[in-house]
């Protein structure tokens, strides 16, 4: 009778992780806005920290919102990765249009951590000198 009710058990949680695995489920759940707690480039604050109001994520798209303008992306996310996974596809104008950023993200509660480098997908979440990778931690805006 245990190892029934414990097979049952595996069986269901089992069922709950590859509901959570589904990247169309977990883009709704990142979706959202948010301000910026940290953002470092080269183990340093960015430059571009000062101008970013907000970041929001809706329907496949991220958009930093700047002082005076927003850069958007297309992303895809794979959350069976670990650590997950998170593709960014620069679609507005200039230097970086169609370049894809590789990522790796973390969604706990309202906290957002992402990394995320041009060259190759970070392993951690942290940002070294010298690495070419940015490390951001994001707070959702509560409405």
């Amino acid at each position: 009778m245990r190892s029934i009710m414990g097979l049952t058990l595996a069986i269901a949680i089992g069922g709950l992780a590859t509901a959570e695995d589904k990247p169309a489920d977990a883009a709704k759940k990142l979706e959202g806005t948010y301000s910026v707690v940290e953002f470092l480039t080269n183990g340093k604050p960015s430059p571009k920290t000062a101008e970013i109001k907000t970041v929001e994520i809706k329907d496949g798209v991220i958009s930093i919102n700047l002082d005076k303008k927003s850069e958007d992306a297309n992303f895809t996310l794979d959350p069976s990765k670990k650590p997950r996974a998170a593709d960014w596809t620069i679609t507005t104008e200039g230097d970086l249009k169609g370049k894809t950023a590789l990522g790796i993200y973390d969604l706990d509660k309202d906290t957002w951590k992402h990394c995320f480098g041009f060259d190759k997908r970070p392993e951690k979440f942290e940002s070294k000198e010298g690495s070419k990778v940015t490390n951001a931690v994001l707070k959702r805006v509560k409405k």
